[in-house]
């Protein structure tokens, strides 16, 4: 056989098998950016890896390439052919080439664990990575030799996602991804300036105004004054789901002066909420576009318009971008495996383009769509990711019927690792995944109608796939391992494990530890210490704020005390599970 016939029948063999494996496989869409001259659509690909060529002019998939293992973000380097695109598998920032309908990649960078975004600064010569579970950024150097290299890496004090660089001012707003807490980062030092912090969670975007005065960001509020009855749901009491406006200025002086000039846009309605807030785009005229993710809506508007316009997309909206001339959104539908283009001139849907087949759907990918659709709710106001983030927790508390009372909310859990956590809630009363899941869409969420069977084993089994991210230390590679052995030696010593056993680090009943609620209730089954350096604050009342606060404010178990080496040791040993 000719070599050029041979090498030509491998490539062949080669596409038909990626085809194939594509005919087979979720792409679940979760980034997207335009071309420099807004013809194409490039589109990241959570699942699959790949990166999807949307042909604007044709309305239909140009071709797709196989770029990593699990996409996270991906943007454009202005007045060039190149992107950046994150893999939060691989925990690599990619440096690609983007020519017609062709794409490959220039180089790979490591960074920090778990990636999920992107930005670029101002002059495009360096770039911010934020890293989720190591909690960090990382600072890059892009060269003109295409290629692209690590300067520096710095801590920060939660689990980042979305950035935000301010145009002419050396600085980078980073946002928690579970909490509402802001850190103001000043790149050309590398250096956490100080950190904000505002009622809310779930800031799934971030975007300035256009004469960058504004900071938008869309977000929730779980208000633990409300109770999780229908008519603190209907009002939008018990959860909102809001566009907030802060002045750049007032967030960069904070302290007293952090909401002057600030106002918000609710994004929903009495009878007609709005969950689960996604990602947002702002165009040179003002208008803002934001995605609805769980009623599977996208709302638009500007800063002055009253309230915001509504259009049905696909399903789970999860990140926009605008047209240059601000009249099209095209959004990228997670669950749908599509992208839809908004008319925002006509305020409707102009038309839907598949991202490619897509298979049936396992009983686990079924629950995945249920955890994360607000439709669920009463009103549609709340999914089960709205206080379990991701799977994991908001950090903020709830006043809701699964310890039999209203008037003690309590610290929302953790749900990552829960298959091997029974029983479950405060009160440790409940004995089985399915049971908990029926009553957090009964009395929390405040369901319509029973909930089928199959949909229960559906979510049940998609949060038995959760799993617990490895320890920050580990992560990050500043494993302290004498510390950690000095901390097993007082956990045994105070006699830990009999409320927290290995390996689940939880025991199935309920005790007293001297933190009664606010009714008199005493009992509570301890949650599983595994997972503990991505948790916070701590007990049911949120009353310890670090893991040393435990020990020191509470003298945990039963009024123990500790001298200060003693408690940085237990740190170290339980931050390591």
């Amino acid at each position: 056989m000719k070599p050029l016939l041979f090498t030509f029948l491998i490539v062949s063999l080669a596409t038909c098998s990626q085809a194939a494996d594509l005919a087979t496989t979720l792409r679940r869409p979760v980034a997207l950016t335009l071309s420099a001259d807004g013809a194409r659509l490039l589109v990241a690909n959570r699942d699959s890896g790949t990166i999807s060529v949307v042909d604007l002019v044709a309305s239909k998939v140009a071709a797709e390439h196989a770029i990593g293992q699990r996409l996270s973000d991906l943007i454009a380097i202005p007045g060039t052919s190149r992107l950046l695109a994150t893999d939060e598998a691989a925990h690599e920032l990619l440096l690609l080439e983007a020519t017609e309908n062709e794409v490959r990649v220039l180089a790979r960078l490591a960074v920090s664990p778990y990636p999920v975004s992107v930005r670029l600064s101002a002059d495009n010569k360096q770039a911010t990575v934020a890293s989720l579970w190591s909690r960090r950024l990382t600072f890059v150097e892009l060269g003109d030799d295409l290629q692209i290299r690590p300067t520096s890496v710095l801590d920060l004090p939660f689990a980042p996602r979305c950035q935000l660089p301010l145009a002419g001012r050396d600085k980078l707003i980073v946002a928690d991804s579970f909490g509402a807490r802001l850190a103001i980062v000043e790149p050309s030092t590398g250096k956490l300036l100080d950190t904000r912090q505002f009622p809310g969670h779930n800031i799934r975007g971030l975007g300035t105004s256009p004469d960058g005065k504004m900071l938008i960001a869309p977000h929730q509020m779980l208000n633990d004054l409300a109770h999780s009855i229908r008519n603190d749901i209907h009002w939008g009491l018990l959860m909102s789901n809001d566009l907030r406006w802060l002045e750049v200025d007032s967030v960069l002086a904070g302290g007293k002066k952090l909401y002057y000039g600030a106002h918000i846009h609710p994004l929903g309605d009495p009878g007609k909420g709005g969950g689960d807030p996604g990602g947002l785009d702002v165009a040179a005229d003002g208008t803002v576009c934001v995605t609805l993710a769980g009623v599977d809506l996208v709302a638009f508007g500007k800063e002055n318009d009253f309230s915001m316009q509504r259009v049905r997309v696909g399903r789970r909206p999860t990140a926009v971008r605008l047209s240059s001339d601000a009249r099209k959104a095209y959004v990228a539908n997670t669950f749908d495996d599509s992208i839809s283009i908004v008319d925002l001139e006509a305020g409707e849907l102009a038309a839907t383009i598949s991202l490619g087949p897509q298979p049936k759907l396992t009983q686990s990918q079924q629950g995945e769509l249920l955890f994360y659709d607000a439709r669920l709710s009463h009103d549609g106001w709340m999914s089960c990711h709205s206080c379990h983030s991701d799977g994991h927790a908001n950090g903020e508390k709830n006043d809701n019927l699964s310890d039999a009372s209203f008037g003690a909310p309590k610290r929302v859990l953790s749900l990552l690792g829960v298959k091997d956590t029974l029983p479950l809630a405060w009160n440790g009363q409940v004995q089985t995944l399915r049971r908990q899941i029926e009553n957090s869409l009964d009395k929390t969420m405040q369901r319509e109608e029973p909930i089928p069977l199959e949909q229960v084993k559906a979510i049940a089994a998609y949060l038995e796939t959760l799993k617990i991210p490895p320890p920050l230390a580990v992560l990050r590679g500043t494993v302290d391992q004498p510390a950690i052995d000095r901390g097993r030696a007082i956990f045994a010593k105070h006699d830990c494990a009999s409320c927290h056993a290995a390996p689940t680090y939880t025991t199935p009943a309920a005790y007293d530890v001297g933190l009664p609620d606010s009714l008199g209730n005493k009992l509570f089954n301890p949650p599983s210490l595994r997972g503990l350096s991505h948790r916070g604050p701590f007990f049911h009342d949120g009353s310890a704020e670090t893991v040393e606060d435990i020990f020191l404010k509470h003298g945990h178990p039963n009024a123990s005390s500790y001298t200060t080496d003693e408690v940085r040791d237990l740190a170290a040993f339980l931050l390591s599970l």
